[in-house]
């Protein structure tokens, strides 16, 4: 242990006082880098730190999003939506529900005056094969409470 010290620090003697700029131009640097152990300079890295100095704004100005997106497969992404837990998280349920039954009641309602229509239609028809003529009185528009009074005039 105390012999790797003594290399290490002769190691760092020996190259802050060599031109660096002056050896390097002398050195293979591929033949050098071929005996760095990457894993045991990796493990000395700071990543933390490195990070700190990265300017994320600027490397996500040179992103083309148009390029990201494009490889996005959003009916990937879609057909893992679980719709039901969805519909439970939001107000969407009782929309649905409200504008279903809207819709359920305003089909009723169209039947109904369907039918009194026809009914109406009918009456008429029967009252001329009998011969009544026009002595019955106007059938009313509707039942007394759904009528709007300004209708009955």
């Amino acid at each position: 242990m105390m012999a790797q010290t003594v290399a290490r620090r002769g190691s760092e003697l020996v190259a802050d006082s060599v031109d660096m700029n002056g050896l390097l131009d002398q050195i293979d640097l591929n033949r050098l880098i071929e005996h760095v152990d990457i894993n045991r300079v990796l493990d000395r890295v700071d990543v933390d730190r490195i990070l700190a100095r990265v300017d994320v704004n600027k490397i996500v100005a040179r992103v083309d999003l148009d390029a990201v997106m494009s490889r996005v497969d959003v009916n990937a992404i879609a057909d893992r939506i679980d719709m039901n837990a969805l519909i439970e998280k939001t107000e969407l349920g009782d929309i649905l529900a409200r504008s279903s039954s809207t819709i359920f009641s305003e089909g009723i309602d169209l039947v109904r005056s369907q039918a009194v229509g026809l009914d109406t239609f009918i009456a008429r028809w029967v009252d001329r094969l009998l011969g009544r003529g026009t002595r019955r009185p106007p059938a009313p528009l509707g039942p007394r409470r759904l009528v709007n009074v300004d209708a009955r005039r």
